[in-house]
């Protein structure tokens, strides 16, 4: 970690180098929201290596802590896994825009967006807000209105380079496979059309307008819009590391903390894909300058995880390695889903009750702990199946990648293993960060002993 004078030399003032770029007329400028996020920020790692003469502009909010636009900034710069001079290099090379999703044109000055405007031919949007237990009307707004007004800085990047003869821009947006939502066969790569299900939620709602809004500009305007599709975003297949424990996350850490006693549907396979290869595929298509208008589906395909094996990996590896002396970690039942879905329902009506008759807010943070899960579930316990192969024949032919790596080990006929999978090194992240902090390895261990020193007290009295 570098000391904080340190930081302050990296992040200086980019304006004057953006402008020495831009009339040298070397350098792929891009502007890129997401810095912040889980996948952007090791999409930007890779271009640093692959399109080293890159500069960007980063469209970045403050945050609810009162973290300013160059404090989050520096932050992730910090965390890549990148030599000190290449940090380096990142810092001078980027403008930091401060922008407002509510306001017009995003909020940004006017002659900060004509500038924009002005020097930048490929935008990266990536962010968007991924809670699946937000109110339609407020999470539209970061995925659909969003979506819309970087199209609209897009287009006006289109109409002038069009006017001065220059290159086309290309707008590199990141969707995800669930904005299909509901679908009981195989998910289609139906592009250029698009026949979403039922939505699982709201995220899923909104990415799917958000999905529908792109392609009717690809295929009405004929615009250069290449449209990524992961699914589940997982740790790093290289080192285990991710910034967010959601998903299957969530359903481990519960597992741990024997908070999860009944799952369903064993069978099920999660298509599940590490951060890394994701953001190879893109930078390598960003980079690679060759693909610039369809759909890229980033899924594992035949090559998901099953529910059960995910259980049960995880409960031997959790077993053998557990930090907490004594702690005891129970195997989950796998029950018909129907009865699930019915303990769920049950259990939440009972803290909303008891919230209800005492005020007591923890009662009334298990109801809202429920509600999230149930955002959860439906990708754990419902059949998803991504076809890839269209896609698979896009990334062998524009990027350096093959298929996504596996979680599990994969073996032959004879129970050899022929492919190692990652998923140690994300069970290892886990214990190691205690999924990000959300579990207390010293308070459990204090629990724990309160817990067994009774019962050894009981079992010597009645020796």
């Amino acid at each position: 970690m570098e000391s904080a004078g340190h930081q302050a030399d990296f992040h200086v003032q980019a304006v004057e180098c953006l402008l020495i770029l831009h009339h040298q007329g070397g350098a792929m400028i891009y502007f890129v929201t997401g810095i912040t996020g889980t996948v952007v920020p090791v999409v930007v790692e890779d271009l640093m290596k692959k399109d080293p003469d890159a500069a960007f502009y980063f469209a970045i909010r403050k945050d609810k802590k009162g973290n300013g636009i160059q404090a989050r900034f520096e932050s992730v710069v910090d965390s890549l896994d990148l030599d000190i001079p290449t940090r380096r290099k990142l810092a001078e090379r980027s403008r930091l825009v401060e922008i407002n999703v509510e306001k017009e044109r995003l909020g940004i000055d006017p002659k900060l967006y004509s500038e924009i405007i002005e020097k930048t031919e490929k935008i990266l949007h990536g962010a968007a807000d991924v809670r699946f237990d937000q109110p339609y009307e407020k999470i539209r707004i970061s995925n659909v209105v969003f979506s819309q007004k970087i199209y609209d800085l897009f287009d006006s990047i289109k109409q002038h380079r069009e006017t001065y003869a220059k290159n086309k821009p290309t707008l590199y947006y990141i969707s995800t496979g669930y904005a299909y939502g509901i679908h009981k066969k195989p998910i289609p790569e139906d592009f250029p059309e698009f026949h979403p299900g039922k939505p699982d939620n709201t995220y899923a709602q909104t990415k799917a307008e958000a999905k529908i809004f792109m392609l009717d500009k690809i295929n009405r305007c004929k615009d250069s819009i290449v449209i990524f599709e992961p699914t589940i975003i997982g740790g790093s297949a290289r080192t285990g590391r991710t910034k967010t424990y959601n998903l299957h996350y969530i359903v481990m850490m519960l597992g741990y903390m024997g908070k999860l006693p009944f799952l369903t549907a064993p069978e099920n396979q999660l298509d599940i894909v590490p951060v890394d290869w994701v953001a190879a595929v893109i930078s390598d298509i960003m980079a690679g300058d060759q693909y610039h208008q369809g759909v890229v589906r980033l899924a594992s395909g035949a090559g998901g995880v099953p529910v059960k094996t995910l259980h049960d990996v995880g409960y031997n590896y959790y077993v053998t390695h557990d930090p907490v002396p004594g702690h005891v970690i129970p195997k989950i039942r796998f029950v018909p889903c129907w009865f699930f879905y019915s303990m769920i329902n049950v259990q939440k009506i009972f803290y909303q009750a008891m919230y209800f008759c005492t005020r007591q807010k923890r009662f009334r943070k298990m109801a809202k702990g429920i509600s999230l899960l149930e955002g959860y579930f439906p990708y754990i316990t419902r059949s998803k199946v991504f076809e890839n192969s269209r896609s698979m024949e896009l990334i062998q032919k524009y990027t350096n990648c093959s298929s996504a790596p596996t979680m599990q080990d994969i073996r032959d006929k004879d129970g050899q293993v022929i492919q190692k999978g990652y998923f140690g090194k994300i069970l290892a992240d886990t214990l190691e960060t205690g999924w990000g902090g959300m579990v207390d390895f010293k308070r459990l261990e204090k629990k724990t002993a309160e817990y067994k020193s009774p019962q050894a007290a009981l079992i010597s009295s009645r020796k």
